[in-house]
């Protein structure tokens, strides 16, 4: 059976997405809400959109896992997941591409600007993430900040960046954490463009599930003695 697809899986934030793509031709691109429980169904609903387009796992080739920032618990069910699918197959490889890329794909941008993605990182924080428009493809620059209101009002008094982005779905979480001044500006992304995890260059098939954008600096507590 020929591996001549190559797919992209997302679960940082409250949707699961799958695309799918046949060379350059798109034959699958779909999201739906999954979040807590519902993320149990996540393998059984990508290998039914799959049937429906008439493709198994074992035939895709090239498989991406969008590494967030987002959900470290959803990232790694998906990283999990792919893991399992492709464990001990040759000729299969696979790689992270952070979720940012697909939300930066949205924007429509020229070629050396800049894209802040911004995610909401619960507890009354934002996630910060910059992307590049690299000659039409958008390319982490390395830049991130966890920010509350405070830090974001300073953060942002003087923008580095010519363009805004989240989802829409989150946006009510980060408008009392911007700045009144950024938070029109800031462009509503209905949902995220896997096939933009697909298509990215930038990042080699590494084979290295385990590459999660995890922004936030662990927590330490002193043991209960």
């Amino acid at each position: 059976m020929s591996m001549e697809y190559a797919a992209a899986i997302d679960l940082s934030g409250r949707f699961g997405g799958i695309a799918l793509q046949k060379g350059k031709e798109v034959l699958l691109a779909e999201s739906r809400p999954m979040r807590g429980r519902d993320s149990a169904v996540l393998a059984a609903w990508i290998a039914e959109r799959l049937a429906a387009v008439d493709v198994e796992l074992d035939q895709v080739r090239s498989w991406t896992v969008g590494s967030g920032p987002g959900s470290f618990t959803g990232m790694r069910l998906a990283a999990a997941l792919v893991a399992g699918w492709t464990f001990e197959r040759e000729g299969v490889e696979t790689r992270c591409v952070p979720t940012a890329v697909a939300l930066a794909s949205r924007i429509t941008s020229a070629p050396g600007e800049t894209i802040g993605c911004l995610f909401d990182g619960r507890n009354r924080e934002l996630i910060y993430f910059q992307v590049e428009n690299r000659d039409g493809e958008p390319v982490p620059t390395g830049r991130t900040a966890v920010l509350n209101h405070e830090q974001a009002a300073v953060f942002f008094a003087a923008p580095a960046d010519r363009h805004w982005a989240a989802l829409a779905v989150e946006l009510p979480a980060l408008e009392p954490l911007l700045p009144e001044a950024l938070f029109p500006h800031v462009a509503a992304v209905a949902e995220l463009d896997l096939t933009a995890l697909i298509r990215s260059s930038y990042r080699a098939y590494d084979n290295d599930l385990t590459d999660l954008v995890y922004i936030r600096p662990a927590v330490f507590t002193a043991p209960i003695s």
